[in-house]
């Protein structure tokens, strides 16, 4: 394998033709990589074929072997840094946070508290939680149910979407429960955790757009000051840096589409910014790499 090769399985998308859902596979050469302080909104969760590796966060950095499993919440820097000689072969997951919503019943939560899935499961997770889950450990549950997953997407049969949320679910509540993936420390009301739903949604809807935190905040029915601490209590990062973050998402996809013949100054002002050297100022701060520098090495980062 001389380059990497990249294998579209199945999307799903909302009724705005915005992707909420993907899964594909990659074939990775053998080789040292570039390090990129690589992020993005989307949950993410991925399973090794075959191959070897290295993947690198900002607090470890993780051999990669075949079965292995490999889980990063939203905004979570990853990076594979290293292919073995006989090459790489993943396959990837990736969702939206508010793919999820409504996903647990009102009977899962206690009282007027919120379900951990519907609060903030995509964007933390506890600090004893591994990114990599061995094999021998994935093998029983989560392997087969990716593997469903990936099968549903596949054949794309009559309520495909239903069962691959209801697959999704059962994953994450495995995560749950036997990895200790969950961020206990998050006490939301319903009501609390419904108004963030709403601006949420309203962000993925318009953030190419100009948005106020008034506008923002008048949505939840919340003051600015409140709306903004309850922002970042659920999501853990700020209001700004997640509108940023969905901005350079998007970016993302422009630069390393073949078939975007699109200049800088036009991305930019498709993405939600007003001029290139502030455009350039975000894109560096989350992706680590000025967009021109993305574009001549976009392929080299694998998620």
């Amino acid at each position: 394998m001389s380059s990497t090769a990249i294998c579209e399985i199945g999307t799903i998308t909302d009724s705005r033709g915005n992707l909420l859902l993907k899964m594909w596979t990659v074939g990775v050469p053998a080789g040292k990589r570039l390090w990129a302080r690589h992020r993005h909104i989307s949950f993410e969760i991925m399973i090794v074929n075959s191959g070897s590796g290295s993947y690198t966060t900002e607090h470890a950095e993780y051999p990669i072997s075949c079965g292995d499993v490999f889980v990063f919440s939203s905004n979570e820097v990853h990076c594979i840094t290293n292919v073995g000689a006989e090459g790489l072969h993943i396959t990837n997951l990736q969702f939206e946070p508010r793919y999820l919503w409504g996903a647990s019943s009102d009977s899962a939560s206690v009282g007027n508290r919120a379900s951990a899935i519907d609060i903030n499961f995509c964007f933390s997770h506890s600090k004893e939680f591994s990114n990599r889950i061995l094999s021998k450990q994935a093998d029983g549950q989560l392997a087969p149910l990716l593997r469903m997953i990936q099968n549903e997407l596949s054949a794309r049969a009559p309520e495909f979407a239903l069962s691959v949320r209801s697959l999704l679910t059962l994953l994450l509540i495995t995560l749950i429960r036997d990895y200790g993936y969950l961020d206990a420390s998050t006490n939301v009301s319903r009501e609390h955790v419904r108004s963030i739903q709403r601006t949420l949604a309203y962000i993925d809807r318009h953030f190419t757009e100009q948005i106020t935190l008034q506008d923002l905040s008048d949505l939840a029915g919340l003051s600015p000051n409140y709306f903004s601490a309850l922002f970042k209590q659920i999501s853990g990062i700020t209001l700004w840096n997640y509108i940023s973050a969905k901005r350079i998402d998007r970016a993302v996809r422009l630069i390393t589409d073949h078939d975007t013949k699109a200049n800088m100054l036009q991305i930019a002002i498709d993405c939600g910014f007003n001029n290139t050297a502030n455009f350039n100022k975000v894109f560096k701060k989350v992706t680590g790499m000025t967009p021109s520098e993305y574009r001549r090495n976009g392929q080299l980062i694998i998620s």
